[in-house]
């Protein structure tokens, strides 16, 4: 009986040995990732990095072994060598034994002279009034208020608005994440009834050019751009070199105070998420005073989901806290901000950008 006891024992104690090893390395692994996850930033700084030395631009007729690299970037080896394992390791370029280097669809992305590329959205990231402004994200969760206009004194677009290169780099990088997300907008949705068009805080005019010579490039609306006057410049030139200039005006504005009336359908593109809930009320009921009655406005955002899943919205919301003091949005929150202007969601059309078309009306 002794030895059938002993027996039971020492198993039982295999049975726990075994429970407490699997549960130290079930510890480890969760500590692993989060060690992983806290690091993130260094990746991301790597990214911004290779795009600002355009060391994929080397890249472009074919593989290229590190010695060239380094001969042709005028940089460290070792280093570069090292920034570069690291990118490779999260697919961002090809790595072989023999040290050569080459291109993936992931390091396409940083190609500076591929016109399809982010490396212009990539590079205006790389800003460091942005690094320093996420540094101090703390601010921002203990006032509710952006850390950015703590650390400045001003806000982001007041800042851009005395700072042309960086204001330059800002438009090029969203002019550069706008080209795909414009044509998705307009294979979504039906623009053909409309025939005067307002982009409020349209840019250079990108969405409203891909809206106006979407039906076989015949120009069919009329288009009005209306943004900050530290635009106009910027936008005049891209319009003329569209043969544009005759069909969109742009619009001088001073603030989303006072929006121009008399169009039949008002756009909204990324706009609202760099405000918060009361000043996105204001732009919205100012909208609402513009419109006609059967006017028509389309809020192209992201909307956030309201299930615990992974959704880059989300990131992207958290940008918006720090920089802007504006946020992204769920479904029901936008009913709740358009309800406080009284307006009201007739539908919402996706995309296959990360955008969706919230078409709205006056309330009926």
């Amino acid at each position: 009986m002794k030895r059938i006891y002993l027996i039971a024992q020492l198993a039982l104690l295999g049975h726990t040995g075994l429970q407490a090893m699997e549960t130290q390395n079930s510890i480890k692994q969760d500590q692993t990732k989060i060690m992983e996850m806290a690091s993130a930033f260094i990746l991301s700084r790597a990214i911004h990095t290779a795009a600002e030395i355009k060391i994929a631009d080397f890249m472009v007729a074919g593989p290229q072994n590190i010695t060239t690299l380094a001969q042709k970037s005028g940089l460290n080896q070792d280093a570069l060598y090292r920034l570069l394992r690291l990118l490779a390791s999260y697919g961002i370029f090809s790595h072989d034994q023999a040290n050569n280097f080459t291109l993936t669809p992931l390091a396409q992305q940083l190609v500076s002279t591929d016109p399809h590329s982010l490396w212009a959205w990539v590079t205006y990231h790389n800003d460091i009034n942005r690094w320093t402004a996420y540094g101090d994200m703390k601010y921002s969760l203990e006032t509710g208020k952006p850390s950015f206009d703590h650390i400045f004194g001003k806000g982001y677009f007041d800042f851009l608005s005395d700072n042309p290169t960086q204001a330059k780099q800002f438009d090029e990088g969203m002019k550069n994440l706008s080209e795909g997300e414009n044509a998705h907008i307009t294979s979504s949705y039906d623009f053909t009834p409309y025939n005067t068009i307002m982009d409020i805080g349209g840019g250079k005019g990108g969405l409203i050019t891909e809206v106006m010579l979407k039906d076989v490039g015949t120009v069919t609306h009329k288009g009005i751009i209306f943004d900050l006057p530290y635009v106009e410049t910027s936008a005049q030139e891209y319009l003329k070199s569209m043969n544009l200039c005759d069909h969109i005006n742009f619009v001088q504005s001073t603030g989303f105070f006072e929006i121009p009336r008399g169009a039949d359908l008002y756009m909204l593109k990324r706009i609202l998420h760099d405000w918060n809930d009361t000043d996105s009320i204001t732009i919205l009921k100012n909208c609402h005073d513009a419109m006609q009655t059967n006017s028509r406005l389309l809020i192209m955002e992201t909307i956030v989901s309201q299930e615990n899943v992974r959704d880059f919205s989300k990131d992207i919301d958290m940008a918006m806290m720090v920089l802007f003091g504006g946020k992204e949005r769920t479904q029901t929150e936008w009913v709740h901000l358009l309800a406080q202007a009284n307006l009201e969601i007739i539908n919402i059309y996706t995309t296959s950008s990360l955008l969706s078309i919230i078409e709205v009306q006056k309330k009926q």
